[in-house]
């Protein structure tokens, strides 16, 4: 029995010695002794088997990463320091597109079906500048792949710049960003772009979306969707020039505070927009909403002292519930002729004007407070 068993042991151990069943993973660096180690954060996603978790130690890696397989890309955590990418002197290699961006230079790219998940580094982009013109860069750019950032720094990506860039060409992709800081971009913070309905799911939330201290030119957007379903939750955006900017997309956007010149700009959109804190910085309007069927609701908006909500075009979306305070206008139909806009349960406080809509239009049971004007026809 006894011998049996040893040579049952045995060959368990001889299986579980097998190349199928190896450690699964792996190190950059010098700080895993007992792992296998890579000297470069490209060597190592090139080489290690599909499904690897990655250990990447503290310290700068110049170079341009590229993913083409399901992997886990970790920093390593409680270094009194971070891992951080960095350009390898310039950026040189790029990639095109079907969706009309490009041609992106970027910091890491994902192209894989799998899933890549991506925690705990910092990507620094400071120096990366494009090297033609009509050039992006991208901190990270997940293009028809799926995963999760999370605990990631994005930071300095400039001359057209753009933190975090997801693409998709019509095939069904997942992503989720969160607990990260995007900063010191000059074009996009996040940006998810979809050339196909439905071919994008996006989970963006528990994030910090920094521009430049004087909100920068009117192309910085803190978050961008075109195309996308979008979760937008709980999320901080400050110094911008436009926190959010959606177009044909289907986003939900609730419990995030946003401080920008223009907060929020809606595009023939079917988004839902409730929840929010919204401070404007002396810019007009704090929301600006173009056809579409987008249900704006409960929402606070502080407008600075300029106009709340600008509504244009024709469309059915819904404007009820909300707190606007310190307003020219509160809700301003008349300059973009409004057509099919419910407005309808809102509170109002210290406006000029508080409602001025023209006629197509429903606007019942708002309530106004120390407002100079109630109610005003167009002029």
């Amino acid at each position: 029995m006894f011998q049996l068993r040893f040579i049952a042991m045995a060959a368990l151990a001889a299986v579980l010695s097998a190349p199928g069943f190896a450690a699964t993973k792996y190190a950059v660096g010098s700080c895993q002794p007992k792992l296998r180690s890579y000297a470069t954060i490209s060597a190592a996603v090139s080489n290690v088997p599909s499904g690897s978790t990655i250990l990447v130690c503290a310290g700068n890696y110049p170079e341009q990463v590229l993913i083409t397989q399901p992997l886990t890309l970790e920093g390593v955590v409680g270094g009194s320091e971070a891992a951080v990418v960095v350009p390898p002197g310039g950026l040189v290699q790029s990639v095109n597109n079907d969706v009309n961006v490009g041609p992106v230079y970027y910091q890491i790219l994902v192209e894989t079906t799998g899933p890549v998940n991506i925690t705990n580094l910092a990507v620094d982009g400071t120096g990366g500048n494009s090297p033609v013109a009509g050039g992006i860069v991208a901190g990270l750019f997940y293009e028809d792949s799926s995963g999760t950032v999370e605990y990631v720094s994005a930071r300095n990506q400039t001359n057209t710049g753009i933190g975090i860039l997801v693409l998709t060409n019509g095939y069904p992709n997942t992503i989720t960003v969160e607990n990260s800081v995007v900063r010191g971009f000059d074009d996009r913070g996040i940006w998810v772009l979809s050339n196909e309905a439905g071919g994008l799911a996006a989970n963006i939330k528990d994030n910090t979306i920094e521009g430049w201290p004087a909100g920068g030119a009117s192309n910085m957007v803190g978050f961008v969707s075109a195309g996308a379903n979008c979760i937008f939750q709980s999320n901080m955006i400050n110094n911008v020039y436009l926190g959010l900017l959606l177009a044909d997309s289907d986003v939900t956007t609730t419990s995030n505070t946003i401080s920008a010149l223009y907060a929020i700009e809606l595009t023939n959109d079917s988004s839902t927009i409730t929840g929010n804190t919204i401070v404007q910085r002396g810019g007009s309007p704090a929301i600006y909403i173009e056809g579409g069927t987008t249900n704006l609701q409960g929402n606070r908006i502080d407008a600075g002292g300029q106009e709340g909500l600008i509504l244009g075009g024709g469309g059915s979306a819904i404007v009820e519930l909300n707190t606007i305070m310190n307003s020219s206008i509160a809700v301003d139909g008349c300059a973009e002729s409004a057509s099919g806009f419910t407005v309808t349960g809102n509170t109002i406080t210290d406006a000029a004007i508080g409602v001025q809509m023209p006629s197509g239009n429903t606007t019942t049971l708002n309530k106004f407070y120390a407002t100079a004007m109630a109610v005003e026809a167009c002029p």
